[in-house]
């Protein structure tokens, strides 16, 4: 199976260098967005196997972001999963909504963060579990 491709949306620079410091190039192509806007053009252009997204980004939120890919562009299938410092209900349940597949409130860890998004991945894209299964031994 090839790599699985990785939108990382996150517009905090120290974040972004972290992303790309621990999660595994090994098993994903990691693309990055620095803010709303240029998240939706990557999406568009590059579709995604899965989408790390913050929630407080500039130009367009995290939550538009996720309102226009579910709503907007009818996308069930991408796995979304958020990566924020707010465990505030109200964001956790507008997330629910929309149908993310997993919620991180930063900081992660960085020896589980590969393996976090594989798993998520994996209990969303169950027919996949296989090849998940086979990107695992890289971590």
């Amino acid at each position: 199976m090839d790599n699985l491709k990785i939108l990382i949306a996150e517009d905090n620079s120290f974040s972004r260098k972290f992303y790309d410091n621990y999660i595994s190039g090994k098993v994903f192509e990691k693309r990055f967005a620095e803010n709303g806007r240029e998240a939706l053009d990557l999406y568009a252009e590059w579709r995604p196997d899965i989408i790390l997204l913050d929630l407080m980004m500039p130009v367009m939120s995290g939550q538009e972001v996720l309102q226009q890919i579910r709503e907007a562009r009818k996308d069930l299938a991408t796995t979304i999963i958020i990566s924020s410092l707010s465990s505030h209900k109200d964001d956790v349940t507008i997330c629910a909504h929309y149908g993310v597949q997993g919620y991180l409130v930063k900081p992660v860890n960085p020896k589980e963060i590969s393996k976090t998004l594989l798993q998520l991945y994996k209990q969303a894209n169950p027919r996949k579990a296989a090849d998940v299964v086979a990107l695992m031994q890289y971590l």
